[in-house]
């Protein structure tokens, strides 16, 4: 089943801009990669999209060679075609994987970048382990996940659990203490973890003006009235899930020990 339906990317970008498939655009990568220099490094997107940040990465933030990887084809065309429109093809390259094993050697890239992708991946501990083992000694991951809230690691909220049912993904994913303990646990130092729910809890606001009167109109323009409906059904259980604690945007931060 395909996550991603073109409908589902145009559907995204409307609301999120752009080369966009989750919340913030530019800023929010600026955000991501405050203190981070890029210059000169080679960098793993992991989950890629329609590759807008990948072109970021290389224009705005000074990256040498981004190789952008995603599983479903339809993702991998729109970033190629984004990359070849920008002139950037000598400078990022996009590439369909499997699930699975990171497709490069070990020690092999400088950074590992993942913005809203690894929702995608239950297997926390296994991901973490495949991103040391691909980075140099002193490299950097840095990343953007969904994660959740709850009174303990192991109940989830059951707003989630809708929420996941709705969009066809499994809900129970880490919460911010469970992510830093299997960061570490993996082998990476300097570990932080950015609990992001104050920023998203605005920013989704901003979001129902692109779903709601003018907006909806122009999302059933885009994707038909069936898409349209079921992006509000999204956004309504999203903004249930935020209002009560439940879904957790989080930053994520760690180094390969030299």
């Amino acid at each position: 089943m395909l996550h991603y339906p073109e409908s589902f990317i145009t559907a995204l970008q409307a609301i999120w801009g752009d080369g966009f498939l989750s919340p913030g655009g530019p800023a929010e990568v600026a955000t991501m990669l405050t203190g981070v220099d890029l210059s000169g490094l080679s960098v793993l997107d992991i989950g890629c999209g329609v590759g807008g940040i990948d072109c970021l990465l290389v224009r705005e933030h000074g990256a040498k060679h981004v190789i952008g990887i995603d599983v479903e084809p339809q993702l991998v065309d729109h970033a190629k075609a984004r990359v070849a429109r920008e002139g950037l093809t000598d400078r990022i390259d996009i590439r369909l994987v499997t699930p699975g094993p990171l497709p490069l050697e070990d020690a092999s890239i400088d950074a590992v970048f993942s913005k809203d992708a690894m929702l995608h991946i239950p297997d926390k501990a296994g991901i973490y382990a495949e991103i040391l083992r691909v980075l140099k000694p002193g490299g950097l991951f840095v990343a953007s996940d969904w994660l959740r809230g709850g009174a303990d690691d192991r109940t989830v909220p059951d707003i989630l659990v809708e929420w996941g049912a709705a969009m066809g993904l499994d809900a129970a994913f880490f919460t911010p203490a469970m992510t830093e303990k299997a960061l570490t646990a993996a082998g990476f130092s300097d570990v932080r973890v950015n609990d992001r729910h104050a920023w998203y809890h605005k920013e989704i606001e901003n979001e129902a003006a692109m779903v709601t009167g003018d907006g909806f109109d122009r999302l059933v323009a885009a994707i038909g009235r069936d898409g349209a409906e079921n992006r509000v059904e999204s956004y309504t259980l999203r903004q249930r899930a935020v209002d009560e604690g439940a879904l957790r945007p989080t930053h994520l931060f760690g180094r390969k020990p030299g």
